[in-house]
């Protein structure tokens, strides 16, 4: 029987698959000229905030999200896995708290957003500008950016090398699916990647100019890829998060948590 635990987390990986999904369907309807619109988390979230319930939605996602952030969190910390405290043993277990602490963001972004909605603000976007653009600021943007371009290989790597076969039970899956789960770990980590490496390009160029932080986001990246590369491969990459929230929830059923 899998402990509380082990369904928190796995509620934390089906909606982070609900979250990918959401950005890529909704930006490959406006790719292919279908409605939708270029969906970067934040306004994404601005969205679902209008919607009726929008409120509740997004404090539902918070804590289905910090689900997902607790369980990269604690097996970095607890080391149920057994990295070890070599040199590549520590990179991972900090990748994991990175990742896990990169989605905590958007949760407390998302609950944010819905204390907006009602009048209650934490911070100003203008008093996290000014931040941004002092001196500490942007050498956290730089160090941001460095750890994106870090990432965009690191997920180019999980994809084609197909390291990610190995934290899931692959053996367990029905061999009438592997090759579609195998296709969904290459496409969307690939799609990931690439969009990962546009947003970095974009944070390193707001590091060194007066540009708005904003301009280095999932939807910056998405229109800095319609207007370089053209609608359709805005379309191709939208297809690619859509894929990648089905091997999420190849993951929700099949990975490897041991808590």
């Amino acid at each position: 029987m899998k402990s509380k635990k082990n369904i928190y987390a796995r509620l934390g990986l089906l909606t982070k698959a609900l979250f990918f999904l959401c950005i890529g369907v909704v930006t490959a309807l406006e790719a292919f000229g279908l409605g939708g619109f270029k969906a970067g988390t934040s306004t994404l979230l601005n969205v679902i905030v209008k919607e009726e319930y929008g409120r509740a939605i997004l404090i539902l996602f918070a804590a289905g999200l910090f689900g997902y952030v607790f369980w990269r969190v604690y097996e970095s910390i607890v080391d149920n896995e057994n990295y070890g405290t070599s040199l590549n043993g520590l990179a991972q277990r900090i990748a994991f708290c990175f990742g896990g602490l990169v989605y905590a963001f958007i949760a407390l972004n998302a609950i944010q957003v819905a204390l907006q909605a009602s009048g209650v603000y934490w911070f100003s976007s203008s008093d996290f500008q000014d931040f941004i653009h002092s001196d500490l600021g942007s050498v956290v943007v730089l160090g941001a950016a460095i750890g994106m371009l870090g990432g965009t290989c690191n997920e180019f790597y999980i994809a084609f090398s197909r390291i990610f076969t190995k934290t899931i039970h692959y053996d367990k899956i029905p061999d009438s699916f592997k090759k579609w789960a195998l296709t969904f770990g290459i496409v969307g980590y690939a799609s990931r990647g690439f969009t990962l490496g546009v947003a970095a390009l974009l944070l390193l160029d707001a590091a060194f100019t007066n540009r708005d932080i904003s301009s280095a986001n999932k939807e910056a990246a998405f229109t800095y890829m319609q207007y370089n590369f053209g609608t359709f491969i805005l379309g191709i990459i939208a297809l690619g998060f859509i894929v990648y929230s089905f091997y999420v929830l190849v993951e929700v059923r099949y990975r490897k948590i041991f808590m």
